[in-house]
C-alpha cells in the first residue's frame, strides 16, 4: 500500500517538473531577445576630428605621407599605433581593437613544375607574383560585434577570368534600349499595369509609387523614377526618389505607428538580380525592429555600447575609418571604404539623416563607378533611424546604405559563392586602391 502511494507521488512530482520546464521554457521563447540600450549612451553624430588623417598617418600610423597606404599593410600600422608614445594614437589602437580582430596569416603551396609553367602564363611571368604565389599573405579582419569578416588575399584579385565577346556597356546599352519597348513602368503604363497601396498612389514630378504585387512585408512598396536608365540617373532624380520614400514611410507610420523600422533596396540590371530594368528601390516599415541583418547590427551596436562605457559603436565605427584614410566627406555624409565589405566593390554611405549631402555623394558614387570604373549593375540597402525616435534629441543609429558594384555583368558566373553566403567575405581588391579611385572620380566632378 505504501509502495502505491510513494509511486503515486513520484509520478505527480514527475508531472510537475515536467510542466514547469514546458512554462518556463515556453514563457523564454515568447520574450524576443534584445540587449537594453544604456540611459547614457552617445547618439551618433558627426563631429569633425581635431587631426587630420594624414596626421594619424604620419604620428601614429607611422606611414610617410609621400607612400601610399595599403591593405597588406594593417597589421604593422596598427602595431606602430599600439606601442606610439602618443596618447591620442593608443586610444585610436584601443578603439580598433574594441571593435575589430585583426590577424595576419601565410598559405604555403607546393608546386610541380608542371604546374608552375601553367601558373606563369596566368601571371605573365611576373617574378614577384610568383614568389607571392607561393607564399600567399592573407589579411583577416574580423567585426567583433556584428560578426561581418572580410579574408583579403590580393592574389585572388589575379585569378584567370574568362572574357566576353560583347563589352559590358554594349551590352547594359541593349538591354536597357531592349526592355523600354514593353516596359510596365514607363509613360503613363504603370496606371493599369502596377497596384497600389491601400492609400493609394503617391506621385511626385519625378517619381511615383506602387505596391509591390509580391509583397514581403505588411508595408512594402515600389519607389520608380520616370527615369527607365538606372544607370544614368540625375542628381534632382535621385533626390525625388528618396524624398517620396520619405514621404511614403510618414504616410504608412501615420496609419499603424506599430511599424517603426524604415529600409529600402534598390537592385540594377538583372546580374544584381532585377525582375525589372526599369529604375526603381523598394521600401519597406518592419513591425518593432529590423529585418535580421539590420537588426544584428542594432543589437551588436548596444552591446558595443554596453561593453564600451556607453560609446555609440557607430561613432566609433566612423572615426577608425576616418583614421585610416577611408573615408571621403560629402558635407556631413561620409563615403567610407569599409573594411568588412560583402565583396570587393561595396562601399557604405553614412550620415545623420536623408539630406542634400547624402544625396549627392549617392550621386557621385554612381557616376563614379559607371562612367570611371565602367561597372554597370549594383545592389543597394539602406535603413534610416526608426520612425518613433525624435531627431531633436538625436538617434541611437544613423542613416546607412551600403552599395555593392555586382561583377563582372555580362558573365554568367554569379559573383556570389558559397564561401560569401555561408562563411566569410573574400576580396582581392585592395581597399585602398578602390578608396583612391572614387577619391579621383569625386574630386573632379566637384571642381
Amino acid at each position: 500500500m505504501h509502495t502505491l502511494r510513494d509511486a503515486s507521488i513520484l509520478l505527480f512530482l514527475f508531472f510537475l517538473i515536467i510542466l514547469f520546464y514546458q512554462l518556463h521554457y515556453k514563457s523564454e521563447l515568447s520574450i524576443p531577445i534584445e540587449i537594453p540600450i544604456l540611459s547614457k549612451s552617445e547618439t551618433f553624430k558627426i563631429v569633425s576630428n581635431e587631426y587630420s588623417s594624414l596626421w594619424y598617418q604620419k604620428y601614429c600610423l607611422k606611414n610617410k605621407l609621400s607612400q601610399k597606404l595599403v591593405l597588406e599593410n594593417l597589421p604593422q600600422y596598427l602595431n606602430n599605433a599600439r606601442l606610439s608614445t602618443n596618447k591620442i594614437c593608443r586610444q585610436f589602437a584601443t578603439k580598433f581593437d574594441a571593435l575589430f580582430r585583426l590577424e595576419e596569416i601565410y598559405g604555403l603551396l607546393k608546386l610541380s613544375p608542371v604546374y608552375l609553367n601553367k601558373i606563369n602564363q596566368w601571371l605573365h611571368n611576373d617574378e614577384l607574383l610568383i614568389e607571392q604565389i607561393k607564399k600567399q599573405r592573407i589579411i583577416k579582419i574580423y567585426n567583433r560585434y556584428t560578426h561581418e569578416e572580410m579574408l583579403y588575399n590580393y592574389m585572388r584579385s589575379q585569378r584567370p577570368q574568362t572574357k566576353n565577346e560583347i563589352s559590358p556597356e554594349e551590352y547594359t546599352s541593349k538591354l536597357l534600349q531592349d526592355s523600354k519597348k514593353n516596359c510596365d513602368f514607363c509613360s503613363k503604363n504603370y496606371l493599369n499595369s502596377t497596384a497600389e497601396d491601400r492609400f493609394g498612389r503617391l506621385e511626385h514630378r519625378l517619381s511615383y509609387t506602387a505596391a509591390n504585387t509580391f509583397k514581403y512585408d505588411r508595408w512594402h512598396t515600389l519607389v520608380v523614377s520616370r527615369n527607365h536608365d538606372t544607370l544614368h540617373l540625375t542628381e534632382a532624380e535621385i533626390v525625388d526618389m528618396f524624398e517620396l520614400v520619405q514621404e511614403w514611410l510618414h504616410k504608412a507610420y501615420s496609419i499603424e505607428p506599430m511599424y517603426t523600422c524604415p529600409e529600402m533596396i534598390w537592385d540594377a540590371m538583372p546580374k544584381s538580380g532585377a525582375s525589372q530594368m526599369h529604375t526603381h528601390l523598394q521600401a519597406s516599415l518592419g513591425f518593432d525592429i529590423y529585418y535580421g541583418n539590420i537588426e544584428r547590427t542594432r543589437q551588436g551596436a548596444r552591446f558595443y555600447a554596453q561593453r564600451n562605457n556607453g560609446r555609440n559603436y557607430f561613432n566609433d565605427y566612423l572615426y577608425i575609418h576616418q583614421v585610416l584614410g577611408l573615408t571621403i566627406p560629402i558635407g556631413n555624409a561620409h563615403i567610407i571604404v569599409h573594411l568588412t565589405p560583402i565583396k570587393d566593390l561595396e562601399i557604405m554611405i553614412m550620415d545623420e539623416k536623408l539630406n542634400k549631402n547624402f544625396y549627392k555623394a549617392l550621386h557621385l558614387v554612381l557616376r563614379t563607378f559607371v562612367d570611371d570604373l565602367n561597372e554597370y549593375s549594383f545592389s543597394f540597402g539602406m535603413y534610416l533611424p526608426p520612425m518613433n525616435e525624435s531627431s531633436a534629441d538625436g538617434h541611437e543609429m544613423p542613416v546607412v546604405c551600403r552599395l555593392v558594384f555586382r561583377n563582372p555583368v555580362t558573365n554568367l558566373r554569379s559573383d556570389m559563392n558559397g564561401l560569401d553566403l555561408y562563411t566569410s567575405s573574400v576580396i582581392g581588391k585592395d581597399r585602398y586602391v578602390l578608396y583612391q579611385q572614387l577619391k579621383e572620380g569625386i574630386e573632379k566632378r566637384q571642381k
